[in-house]
């Protein structure tokens, strides 16, 4: 969804600063030289934001709530320019869509700060409108605009916890934002209890170690590693598809779980061994894959059958890296010992 939200910002503040262009021409818009002038830097600066939206990479947290916080000030500014106080009032809704923002993407704190400015905003203007013609209306204009501006981040706030985001941040590896090893585990699983029982499918695991990792400590330190690590993972998530099951399980290892209708999954292997090589600061991988056939593990124990998987994963993947790493060693495994081992304990239950 990175790409796509970016794009979507960008239109977003793109289009509303055309909006602000055009009010120059309005009798309703800004009028004197300095009006007119905060317009054109708030433009501005709205078109800097938007180029910003449009990188190939998602902002930091510091960097998304000065956009956040900036988006805020702008608006303020360009709402309370307006000569005429309805407009600039109507303007105030646009606090609604940087609320829903930072309802998103950053804590209450954050978006009740939002709600400050925007009901600053929208009280002066409401007490210029009502001074200048109608009080009753600027009341009833300042409770609307701050219901909109208020109920819009809390609809989205709500829709962050019915939608688990805060329960799914414990099963998310705080470094890379990937799967750790308990949700790596539940995901694959469910993978193969939905899958299981009429797929004629193959279940493969991947293990991707990074090579010389620990040089790349000692040398560089931690921060570098760090940031490794999530140029590692952010290559994984690009290079998988969007179904596959990506998890970190150790401290330079990544597990992947993805279904092929054969065997043969070197090419998916081999995409992963030559993106982790092009990615900065260019260290390769060792990986090991092992591939079972999915029809018969529907009702095979999934914690039992992974710890099985990712250890002969491992296996293959050290022989990988005694071969001098950068390379794939495969092993297909047609009956997992879990299987054997659940179909006696049903036995013996039986």
């Amino acid at each position: 969804m990175q790409p796509f939200t970016c794009r979507l910002l960008a239109l977003t503040i793109s289009a509303l600063t055309a909006v602000n262009i055009a009010m120059l021409w309005s009798p309703a818009g800004p009028q004197g030289a300095a009006a007119r002038a905060t317009t054109v830097i708030v433009a501005a600066v709205s078109l800097l934001m938007a180029a910003a939206w449009l990188r190939p990479r998602w902002p930091s947290k510091a960097s998304s709530w000065a956009f956040a916080l900036i988006s805020s000030l702008c608006t303020a500014a360009t709402c309370l320019v307006q000569s005429n106080a309805a407009a600039g009032l109507l303007g105030c809704t646009a606090f609604a869509a940087i609320g829903g923002y930072v309802a998103f993407f950053h804590s209450p704190r954050h978006m009740a700060g939002v709600i400050v400015v925007a009901t600053a905003a929208t009280a002066v203007l409401a007490g210029r409108l009502g001074s200048e013609t109608d009080p009753v209306f600027a009341v009833c204009a300042f409770l609307f605009i701050t219901m909109v501006n208020v109920s819009v981040p809390g609809a989205c706030r709500a829709m962050v916890h019915l939608l688990g985001v805060d329960v799914l941040a414990s099963e998310i590896d705080r470094l890379t934002g990937l799967l750790n090893r308990d949700a790596f585990y539940r995901a694959t699983g469910a993978l193969v209890s939905a899958r299981g029982r009429v797929d004629d499918r193959y279940l493969v695991v991947l293990l991707v170690t990074l090579d010389n990792f620990s040089l790349l400590k000692s040398t560089q330190g931690t921060i570098a590693c760090e940031r490794t690590l999530v140029a590692v993972a952010q290559t994984l998530r690009e290079t998988t598809r969007n179904n596959a099951i990506v998890g970190r399980v150790g401290d330079a290892e990544f597990v992947i779980a993805d279904t092929f209708s054969s065997t043969d999954s070197s090419p998916l292997v081999e995409r992963i061994r030559g993106a982790v090589a092009t990615t900065p600061p260019r260290l390769t991988a060792s990986i090991g894959v092992v591939c079972t056939p999915l029809a018969a593990l529907s009702g095979c124990p999934p914690q039992e059958l992974l710890d099985e998987l990712i250890d002969l994963a491992g296996q293959t993947m050290a022989d990988a890296r005694r071969g001098g790493g950068n390379q794939a060693r495969y092993t297909v495994c047609p009956t997992p010992a879990a299987l054997d081992h659940h179909r006696f304990e049903s036995d013996d239950q039986w």
